[in-house]
């Protein structure tokens, strides 16, 4: 574009334009001068950032080369593209990746280059490998572990702020249970736990949807005189700080699941093993506080797909094979009912784990 062209643009417009840019192209524009970096941390700016990107494909993301580096798969572009996760590296030793989320990478590891895997020394990095920026979280609260589910989150009315919530369970000397959200907020830079008394014996499940974090968890109930074990869900307003129940889906024993938000919904993806299954979709209805079945793939087209882990976001399904002995990932798209493949040109990504990743600006 026309240099006095681009000058008269008004800025509304300007910002438009460059909020369409990759998120490396922008990361870069901020560096050019002092007047580019404050337009491009603008309230209106991050906004439009946000509203640009929301129907936008999640990245199929591997960490590999020791934590040096990502590759990430664009599906808009059909290609792997390598990013680096650090300008200069942290003075930490990471053990494993815990979470992605919101175009973050969260870390658990330990202060100083070696290896320490006792749990009270654990600490947690946030990084963005767009903008090169990383944050060592301060320790966790005394009688948290590192463990169970935990999930970093953007909230879309704070496109710059980031949260990272761990759930547990907890048993006190009387036996007395008690769910634990443990959560971290960047802008206060510390760490707040939230409880309650549950009857549920653990978690296993987690996926954020609209403000909240849904769980899967199991309780015993008595039930025509004798003790079962069935599925409760419970959900963590993001916003309230306040917990809820909510029933958990009907699941049949033959397949294999994943609990995920797909088009905006809580939703259950139910895929067999018989190669010519189609995967069925549950999505709960938070009017009727039921779920139901979703017409979201087409009736008797298998996906090939049989004993592979699904991840799910948005209106895509990715399947990688869990046992890291095929190269290629499957995808499928809900809204095109189009299944293509990702052929995998990096054999050692056979060796890691997959996760959906969403580039994003937000700091750290």
């Amino acid at each position: 574009m026309d240099p006095e062209l681009w000058s008269k643009l008004p800025q509304k417009i300007l910002l438009d334009v460059l909020a369409r840019l990759p998120h490396n192209c922008i990361a870069r524009c901020r560096e050019v001068c002092k007047i580019w970096k404050e337009l491009l941390v603008m309230k209106h700016f991050t906004d439009r950032i946000v509203s640009v990107r929301k129907s936008h494909t999640p990245f199929l993301l591997v960490c590999v080369k020791r934590y040096q580096a990502i590759m990430a798969y664009n599906p808009s572009m059909k290609e792997w593209r390598e990013i680096f996760i650090w300008k200069k590296s942290p003075n930490f030793q990471i053990h494993c990746l815990r979470a992605a989320g919101g175009g973050l990478l969260c870390f658990k590891g330990n202060l100083g280059k070696r290896k320490n895997v006792e749990d009270g020394d654990t600490r947690l990095l946030v990084v963005n490998p767009i903008t090169k920026l990383w944050r060592i979280l301060p320790s966790l609260p005394p009688g948290i572990r590192a463990s169970g589910c935990v999930n970093v989150i953007v909230l879309e009315n704070e496109p710059n702020q980031f949260k990272i919530l761990f759930m547990q369970i907890h048993r006190d000397p009387h036996a007395q249970r008690r769910l634990v959200g443990t959560l971290y907020d960047s802008a206060a830079d510390m760490w707040i736990t939230y409880c309650e008394d549950t009857t549920l014996e653990s978690i296993y499940r987690s996926v954020y949807v609209n403000g909240s974090m849904h769980y899967i968890g199991s309780e015993r109930v008595h039930e025509n005189g004798a003790i079962v074990s069935r599925r409760q869900g419970v959900s963590f307003d993001m916003y309230s700080k306040v917990f809820s129940r909510f029933e958990a889906p009907l699941i049949s024993e033959v397949g294999a699941k994943k609990f995920m938000e797909l088009h905006g919904r809580l939703s259950l993806v139910t895929f067999s093993t018989v190669a010519t299954f189609s995967p069925s979709v549950q999505q709960f209805d938070e009017q009727t506080g039921t779920w139901v079945d979703a017409q979201l793939l087409p009736a008797g087209v298998g996906l090939g797909v049989q004993g592979y882990v699904p991840l799910g976001q948005g209106s895509y399904l990715y399947f990688a094979d869990p046992h890291r002995q095929s190269k290629t990932v499957v995808c499928y798209d809900l809204l095109n009912r189009q299944r293509f493949l990702i052929e995998d040109a990096f054999p050692d990504l056979r060796f890691e784990g997959y996760k959906l990743y969403h580039p994003s600006l937000c700091s750290v």
